[in-house]
């Protein structure tokens, strides 16, 4: 019974993070789409996840309006291609029933939208 408990409430939390992960990224992506640098969205990113503890890492690209790739953001993104905006987080078990699974779960969620 214990064992069972204990795995709800770690594959609770990590589905909890994995929401807050999503929600952050489409925030992200949502000031990409509006020219913000990579910086400014991994701030943007960063601010809404500020309650996880560890680091989340925050990756910017595009894509051309003919879905290619644009290269780096800051210097090839143009408007109507689209904005991606990655995040990257290394979830910590809290209880021992999640580490049996595995010591850490790598949570990352993809987000994009049109550059206006």
């Amino acid at each position: 019974m214990l064992t069972l408990v204990f795995g709800m409430i770690d594959f609770g939390l990590a589905i909890n993070r994995y929401t807050m992960l999503n929600n952050a990224a489409r925030e992200g992506v949502r000031a990409a789409s509006l020219s913000a640098s990579a910086a400014e969205v991994s701030t943007v990113v960063n601010d809404r996840l500020a309650d996880l503890k560890g680091k989340v890492s925050v990756t910017v690209s595009c894509k051309t309006p003919t879905g290619g790739s644009c290269g780096s953001w800051d210097t090839g993104r143009t408007a109507g291609g689209i904005a991606v905006v990655t995040a990257t987080y290394q979830h910590s078990w809290l209880t021992p029933v999640g580490k049996l699974i595995s010591p850490q779960l790598t949570l990352s969620k993809t987000s994009e939208m049109r550059i206006e």
